[in-house]
């Protein structure tokens, strides 16, 4: 390494080509990380269907969700909600939705009044559209 008298009048130089060198490595770096993160905060068994359909590719905004653990805790985005401000939830989460659709996603062990009551508690709130989220089970294995 190449070190410069700063006492002889030499006026100190930054190299360029090591720093584009560290600021691509660090974009590949997130560029590669942030691809694999996959949503692990609330791990939910969708229920199976065989007529389960891939929908709300390619549009801008997606629809909100509402998850019901299996416990029967009801999450609201990713948050838990108590039973006494979900109504109040469910109607601001409507009131901002894009076209007043939502999706509800029940855990497949979750009871199934829950379920119902986020659905009715939707409905009343002006709900346009609930879909019903399952998983499309793996081919030649019947659902169950």
């Amino acid at each position: 390494m190449k070190l410069v008298n700063l006492r002889s009048g030499g006026r100190p130089e930054v190299q360029i080509a090591p720093l584009i060198d560290v600021i691509f490595l660090l974009l590949i770096f997130y560029a590669v990380t942030t691809q694999f993160v996959n949503d692990q905060r609330l791990k939910l068994e969708l229920p199976e269907a065989k007529t389960a359909e891939t929908i709300g590719q390619g549009k801008d905004a997606s629809p909100p969700e509402v998850k019901v653990a299996a416990d029967g805790t009801v999450f609201i985005d990713d948050r838990e909600v108590a039973d006494a401000d979900l109504e109040a939830r469910i109607t601001e989460l409507v009131k901002n939705a894009p076209d007043g659709q939502i999706i509800l996603k029940g855990d497949r062990g979750a009871d199934y009044g829950v379920v119902v009551k986020v659905l009715d508690t939707a409905r009343a709130a002006g709900a346009k559209g609930i879909q019903m989220s399952t998983a499309k089970p793996p081919a030649g294995v019947p659902p169950g």
